[in-house]
């Protein structure tokens, strides 16, 4: 990979599942670290969540857990007095609480769709902000309008240049249906 600036920070484990992850043509644009080296990374096309160890209920290992952005409704930061947490909403996917006194599956540390964070939330909270514009991008894009592509309109063009042809004499009726069947084929 050449751009390697997202790597600074992140365990060296989650540096290694990325990248193996990653398609050849995707793109990591932001990384939101969290405590006991959690991360969210967002590419171009997903947002990746990374946890690592006991905290996480990965006991001895870790875990990579790929979020695409057409089922990603959204980020969330909470903050409470010491502690916090980054939350992706997406269906089916129960929110996250702040704290992680309980320490069951929907605290911060081992719920798959969020990552907990310490203070100070400053950078985090920039982080997020970009990463709702990321994801309200990638939505935009799935819903514009698919367009022709240039082939299609070039024998659509071609096609009503034969029939003007036609039209003005300068092509025969059989030579226009060869012509047809020629672009058509």
């Amino acid at each position: 990979m050449a751009d390697t600036a997202w790597q600074k920070g992140l365990h060296p484990k989650a540096v290694e599942a990325v990248e193996q992850t990653l398609a050849p043509d995707e793109e990591v644009r932001l990384v939101i670290h969290g405590a006991s080296k959690q991360a969210i990374i967002a590419t171009d096309s997903r947002a990746l969540v990374y946890k690592k160890g006991f905290m996480a209920g990965a006991s001895f290992g870790a875990e990579l857990t790929s979020w695409a952005y057409r089922n990603v409704l959204g980020v969330q930061i909470h903050t409470g007095m010491m502690s916090g947490a980054v939350v992706l909403q997406a269906p089916g996917q129960s929110g996250t609480r702040t704290s992680s006194w309980k320490g069951d599956d929907a605290d911060p540390y081992k719920a798959p769709n969020a990552i907990p964070l310490n203070r100070p939330f400053d950078g985090a909270r920039r982080r997020v902000a970009r990463l709702g514009q990321i994801i309200d991008e990638a939505h935009r894009r799935e819903q514009a309008p698919v367009a022709a592509s240039p082939a299609q309109e070039s024998v659509a063009d071609e096609l009503r240049k034969l029939a003007d042809l036609r039209a003005e004499g300068v092509l025969t009726d059989q030579e226009f249906a060869d012509l047809k069947a020629k672009l058509l084929a």
